[in-house]
């Protein structure tokens, strides 16, 4: 069976690039629904967009690419998208937008406007023995009901990464890049919480606080999160991309200034307050009394 394109992965991309691709359009996923990875993000209500979106915050070892993307589809145009579609949505906190209501409406609308293109959708389908022969692209398809042999003018690879295995995350991609001879850069996790085996903050565990996280010269000032394991919340996540194994990550428990200014007035008036009563009326207490007995 031939098409114009084949699309590897049903997610945002797959099925983005499939309402705009023009011609025969196949989509194959292994998955029994389309869009499983948008239907779990942003708690389920799916963070769809940023409105502070620019190049410079996409770390890429070719950032010209993103500053290509970006110009030819802007954060506004998928608002515009959401928008007349009548998918109702707010901002939450550092630009980040999310559905008012459920992810499952940006999975219907992209499936939607897949399926007014005219592509064809295989799901529960596994994608194999990839080649390239005269101009065309080959691959076998299988799936409960069927076995195919799949011909294509041109191939798309949006299956995501190895991100959420427990949703059958593989690295196809990769394999696929290498198979054509592609390079591959070796990955690692990114936007993923720091643990430290020695248990340091296990004390601490459930301690939620504003903060700045710093590697590599980059920061983010969002919360941090102190688990039983090490350090999680929004501004480790982040700034978890930057930091490399061996650096030095730095947290500024003051990112406003408030505190040490707080302290230099209670000192001038001449209080009686204790260094640790007085941090405790701006950090939370667990925290002044771990730092205090080390």
């Amino acid at each position: 069976m031939h098409y114009d394109t084949a699309i590897i992965g049903a997610g945002a991309a797959g099925m983005m690039c499939a309402a705009h691709s023009g011609g025969r359009v196949l989509v194959v996923d292994h998955a029994r629904a389309p869009g499983e990875k948008i239907r779990i993000s942003g708690g389920g209500r799916c963070n769809f967009t940023n409105l502070h979106c620019t190049p410079e915050a996409f770390i890429s070892g070719n950032p010209h690419f993103a500053k290509s993307a970006l110009a030819r589809y802007t954060q506004w145009d998928f608002i515009d998208l959401v928008d007349r579609h009548g998918i109702a949505w707010h901002e939450k906190t550092l630009g980040q937008l999310f559905c008012d209501g459920s992810a499952k409406q940006i999975v219907a609308m992209l499936r939607g406007m897949m399926q007014q293109a005219g592509a064809d959708l295989r799901l529960g389908a596994t994608a194999s023995g990839f080649t390239k022969q005269d101009g065309c692209f080959n691959f076998s398809l299988q799936d409960a009901d069927r076995n195919s042999e799949i011909s294509a003018d041109r191939l798309v690879v949006a299956t995501g990464g190895k991100s959420i295995p427990k949703m059958g995350a593989t690295g196809l991609a990769y394999d696929i890049a290498a198979r054509f001879g592609l390079a591959v850069t070796p990955t690692r996790a990114g936007l993923v919480p720091f643990t430290f085996t020695d248990g340091r903050f296990a004390p601490l565990s459930g301690v939620s606080l504003p903060a700045r996280a710093m590697a590599n010269g980059t920061a983010f000032d969002e919360a941090i999160l102190f688990t039983h394991r090490g350090l999680s919340g929004p501004a480790s996540l982040q700034i978890s991309s930057y930091w490399e194994e061996g650096d030095a990550l730095s947290l500024d428990l003051d990112p406003a200034g408030t505190l040490l200014e707080a302290l230099r007035t209670q000192r001038q008036a001449g209080g009686r307050r204790n260094l640790t009563t007085e941090l405790s009326r701006h950090l939370p207490a667990r925290l002044v009394d771990h730092l205090a007995a080390q």
